[in-house]
């Protein structure tokens, strides 16, 4: 018996702390797909990954796969492989990921321990001439297609397999099914004790009409029919859209504040400077491509409900998502704390209607919450200690708030951590070490990776029983029937 726990604590070790794949010597791919004048700029990009790999710094936030050195993949964009049918669309696509690929490279850039062997400016240019060829490669094409890049998952199978999953599952349902009841029970209950409202101060002047028109003449513009609207657009929604969030307080814990290195080794979140940290992202839902309006709070730990609270510790980070109807409108609100757990979803609009619940996988908590006349501006008030969404609704007018600085998420993948040294609040398998739970150690038969850990975007496993990922580009399509 000793010897299978000491068994199950390696491999529970080795889960969290698994390295990816080391990129290989060499890749014959590459000379397959490259010609002979692109292979200096192939060879620098592979070089510079490999050194950020044996660095320890590689960034998990999207997926990179040596045969395209220059590119770098979501969920999102693999799901249009197959549906890029002519030149314009694939230009659109290349744009995409090879903009993600050089927020990624800039990134590792500045955490590299030494970066004196590469400068950052000939890394793009020659990311900027692959993708300019890569236009009229059909190799490249026929790769992608035949062997599209592999996404990690956040589930572990072997967990499954031996925690004997198809029997833990059924033992787990009914704690599921209580632990639902008790969160859709905050939503009746009223304001604990006292709340402080924070918002941005920045909300710029905005009209129905003026969003309807860039929404419309951006889907114009793109071939994919993408809502690509510029940075300032996109800040300008951003900021307009901002929930006020009222939050119960009773500690220190219950202060969102700003990530930061304390140490160069310790990250915290000073809670002296109230932050939200934004981005933006895209669903797929009936045909239409949808923009979704992403907002972080961060909070310096969840405080424990007892002397032994498996579910306590540092770190905890809830995460709102306002996914944006065709006319920039807000459609769907959705959450989840940056463990994966707790995913609420909450329609906005009278003309949805939620797909009945399967039995196969955990079912988010469902909610409708319909503005009773023309407004824009929701409300969500968290819990003190567990900051739980424990309501949301539509504001009738302005309130008082403290102030939040707004910074983007992408800041969180290189932080200031020394004098010239910078380092990403995760590390390179996507988890914030520091914010470990002992709820790890019960429910990892369920296979989710890490069970409580705060973790980086693209790596939310949001349900224990099944499988779900938070970016999953048809998510909404399986909660919801076709309007």
């Amino acid at each position: 018996m000793m010897r299978v726990l000491t068994l199950l604590s390696f491999l529970l070790v080795t889960a969290c702390t698994s390295l990816p794949e080391p990129i290989p010597d060499s890749i014959p791919a590459q000379q397959q797909i490259y010609t002979r004048s692109q292979a200096d700029c192939v060879d620098l990009l592979t070089d510079f990954k490999r050194t950020v790999q044996q660095q320890g710094v590689q960034d998990a936030q999207l997926t990179w796969d040596p045969r395209f050195p220059h590119l770098a993949f979501d969920r999102f964009s693999l799901s249009w492989l197959f549906e890029l049918t002519d030149r314009e669309s694939k230009r659109q696509w290349l744009d995409y990921v090879s903009h993600q690929a050089a927020v990624q490279r800039q990134a590792e850039y500045q955490n590299l321990p030494d970066n004196t062997a590469y400068g950052l400016k000939p890394l793009d240019l020659c990311a900027e001439q692959l993708v300019g060829r890569s236009l009229y490669q059909p190799a490249l094409w026929s790769a992608l297609i035949t062997e599209p890049p592999q996404l990690p998952s956040g589930y572990a199978t072997w967990q499954r397999v031996l925690g004997l999953y198809p029997v833990t599952q059924h033992f787990a349902r009914p704690s599921m099914d209580k632990e639902k009841r008790r969160l859709i029970s905050h939503f009746i209950q009223p304001v604990e004790g006292y709340a402080i409202r924070y918002a941005p101060d920045d909300r710029p002047s905005l009209n129905r009409l003026q969003i309807q028109a860039w929404f419309r003449q951006a889907r114009e513009r793109s071939a994919l029919s993408w809502p690509l609207l510029s940075a300032e657009q996109q800040q300008s929604l951003l900021s307009f859209y901002a929930p006020v969030f009222q939050v119960e307080t009773r500690s220190r814990d219950d202060f969102p504040g700003q990530v930061r290195y304390v140490t160069p080794s310790q990250p915290g979140v000073v809670p002296q400077k109230p932050t939200l940290y934004t981005h933006v992202s895209y669903t797929r839902f009936y045909g239409q491509t949808l923009m979704q309006l992403n907002y972080t709070l961060w909070f310096a730990n969840r405080t424990a409900r007892s002397g032994v609270d498996p579910y306590a510790g540092q770190f905890d980070g809830v995460l709102l998502r306002l996914t944006l109807d065709a006319d920039g409108q807000p459609y769907i609100l959705d959450s989840i704390h940056h463990c994966g757990c707790y995913h609420m979803v909450f329609a906005l609009s009278p003309a949805l209607t939620f797909a009945p619940p399967g039995n196969k996988a955990e079912w988010p908590v469902t909610l409708q919450v319909y503005a009773g006349h023309q407004t824009d501006k929701l409300g969500v008030t968290l819990s003190s200690g567990e900051h739980m969404v424990k309501d949301v609704q539509w504001l009738r007018h302005d309130v008082r708030a403290r102030v939040l600085t707004v910074l983007p998420y992408d800041q969180l993948r290189s932080l200031p951590a020394a004098t010239s040294h910078n380092k990403s609040l995760f590390n390179s398998q996507a988890m914030l070490p520091a914010s470990v739970r002992a709820e790890r150690f019960y429910l990892w038969p369920l296979g989710v990776k890490s069970p409580g850990t705060q973790r980086q975007l693209g790596h939310h496993a949001t349900a224990f029983i099944g499988k779900r990922h938070f970016d999953e580009p048809f998510l909404l399509e399986t909660l919801f029937k076709q309007p």
